[in-house]
């Protein structure tokens, strides 16, 4: 199937912007996902180092005044602080934990050539599927009119010469598919996102 000039640019054009996108998109997961996992490491070292003088009072004061007694509040605040140390040493030791300012440097640029070879594709695809489709959408929409009016000729898409220069139809389908495309992937990403 022959695609005309100008859709072969417009699909170069929306690769690159897609190589673009997926490129910064690639990056600011990887800076999210290690900005998350430092923010929880720093919530649960804050949570231990709050605890921990209760832990010690707890084990010293209140053992002593209820000597012959179980006490559950003790025992419970007793528990809780060695969940809390064994959630720090976890995500202490954990990758993003270990991970050094070089490692996360080398992890941003695998994930840009990643997030680049992925946007370039994924929009390369979902281009050529769209033009492919909506070229045969306009072949059905011509031939539909020419049965219903048969002395209708708009024209055949294979001969460029008879092509009616100023026809609206197919831009405007064109366009239409190639928004709704757009508008298919960005919801799927801010979905992706807030999930």
């Amino acid at each position: 199937m022959q695609i005309r000039r100008e859709d072969e640019e417009l699909i170069h054009s929306l690769r690159l912007v897609g190589a673009g996108l997926g490129t910064i998109l690639a990056v600011l997961v990887v800076f999210s996902t290690y900005n998350h996992a430092k923010g929880r490491l720093a919530e649960q070292r804050q949570y231990v180092q709050q605890k921990a003088p209760l832990q010690a009072l707890a084990g010293s004061q209140l053992m002593f005044k209820n000597a012959g007694q179980s006490n559950k509040i003790v025992d419970g605040l007793l528990e809780n602080v060695k969940q809390a140390q064994f959630e720090l040493d976890r995500l202490e030791d954990g990758f993003w934990g270990t991970l050094p300012l070089a490692g996360l440097v080398g992890m941003s640029a695998a994930a840009s050539v990643v997030g680049f070879a992925g946007g370039y594709c994924s929009i390369w695809l979902l281009s050529w599927i769209g033009t492919i489709s909506t070229i045969k959408l306009i072949r059905s929409i011509y031939k539909v009119i020419r049965r219903i009016r048969p002395e209708f000729d708009g024209g055949d898409t294979q001969i460029d010469d008879r092509r009616d220069k100023a026809r609206v139809l197919p831009s405007i389908l064109k366009l239409s598919v190639i928004v709704l495309i757009g508008l298919a992937v960005l919801a799927t990403a801010v979905y992706w996102f807030t999930g």
